[in-house]
């Protein structure tokens, strides 16, 4: 190998152990492993996110993920991160934003 791999995307939260579960069961990952201070998603067969608490030795910042969703599905689903504490950032014709509950950002892309 000749240039780095690719390993993961990086999310911040305060309590990484909350975050892995709420991003498992919203988009379907599995929690590989869980502490207060990191965590690890494994969604689909390689698209691992780490969950990181910031500290001294570990400057993480928030982080972005985009996925595809039907725009059938979108509104049920968009009501679920509602009622999971995220906001609504923005609602355009093809996408919609939300900010988790530690700023992080998901991009709902619509297909179909």
């Amino acid at each position: 190998m000749n240039s780095p791999q690719f390993y993961a995307s990086s999310f911040r939260a305060s309590d990484c152990i909350v975050a892995s579960t709420l991003y498992a069961d919203l988009f379907q990952g599995e929690v590989l492993q869980a502490k207060m201070g990191h965590a690890e998603v494994l969604f689909s067969k390689n698209n691992l996110v780490i969950f990181s608490r910031e500290t001294v030795e570990c400057p993480v910042s928030t982080g972005t993920l985009i996925w595809k969703i039907s725009r059938t599905l979108q509104a049920e689903f968009s009501s679920r991160l509602l009622e999971r504490g995220f906001s609504l950032e923005m609602n355009a014709e093809a996408y919609t934003s939300f900010l988790d509950p530690w700023g992080n950002r998901i991009w709902l892309y619509f297909t179909g």
